[in-house]
């Protein structure tokens, strides 16, 4: 159900994104990779030089309305073909409650987060919506977005961030049900606690991350996630994975 299918992955320079990259190429899944930084992106495509999916780094960011369009071209053009897989995996990270966030960083996280998300699925299930008026949808399509279990428990810790996830969550339940007609499957992967670059990215304190390991431990890695949404795409065309939370063993909330 994956070989020789053609997939956008966001977020692709790293973590979770690189992951799912490569794990497509590994499955025979050609892969429009984006992301914002184009040596990292260009790392990827090295790494999986040999497979049976071949990867096209394709850097740009990913708040721009158009974006998701461009990369949508890019991927007919090289293969002939329109993708039908759209990972979502690019975002950012706040740490800091609502009375201690930097209120300066808000409107950035929530044009990452929630906006370009929006344009993001907007974007690709008219695309897919459109492809599958004209072939009766005959084949199954995959929008996957990586969400976080922030966004569906309230963390007082972590409240602004996790705002957005609640909003992202939403909307991905409200594309699923319009779009499930024409067999486009919208999925959210809710992981937990994971470690990957985000957390230094975003800001986070490290000694607070590190103790959070400890507790929690041993924490996700980018490729657990990864597998679990190679699993979902290769589902076949009558089954639906549509919510999917997966934490490490010991992570309580």
């Amino acid at each position: 159900m994956t070989e020789g299918r053609i997939a956008i992955v966001t977020g692709a320079s790293s973590g979770i994104g690189r992951a799912v990259t490569c794990a497509f190429a590994r499955r025979g899944i050609n892969v429009v990779a984006a992301g914002r930084r184009a040596e990292q992106l260009d790392a990827v495509r090295a790494e999986s030089a040999g497979q049976p999916g071949v990867v096209l780094p394709y850097a740009g960011d990913m708040t721009h309305p158009a974006y998701t369009e461009e990369l949508l071209a890019a991927a007919e053009r090289e293969w002939a073909a329109p993708a039908d897989i759209f990972v979502a995996s690019a975002g950012r990270g706040l740490p800091g409650t609502v009375l201690g966030s930097d209120a300066g960083r808000w409107q950035e996280l929530i044009e990452a987060n929630v906006l370009a998300i929006l344009h993001q699925l907007r974007a690709s299930a008219a695309e897919f919506k459109k492809r599958a008026e004209a072939d009766g949808g005959s084949r199954v399509r995959d929008i996957v977005v990586i969400g976080s279990t922030v966004g569906r428990q309230v963390s007082a810790a972590n409240p602004v961030y996790g705002s957005t996830k609640f909003a992202v969550h939403s909307l991905v339940e409200a594309l699923r049900q319009e779009v499930c007609a024409h067999n486009i499957r919208v999925t959210l992967i809710e992981p937990g606690f994971v470690r990957s670059g985000f957390q230094e990215a975003a800001g986070y304190d490290s000694a607070w991350f590190e103790a959070v390991a400890e507790q929690n431990g041993p924490l996700l890695v980018p490729e657990d996630v990864a597998s679990v949404v190679e699993f979902t795409v290769g589902r076949p065309t009558h089954v639906h994975l549509d919510d999917i939370r997966l934490r490490p063993t010991r992570q309580k909330a």
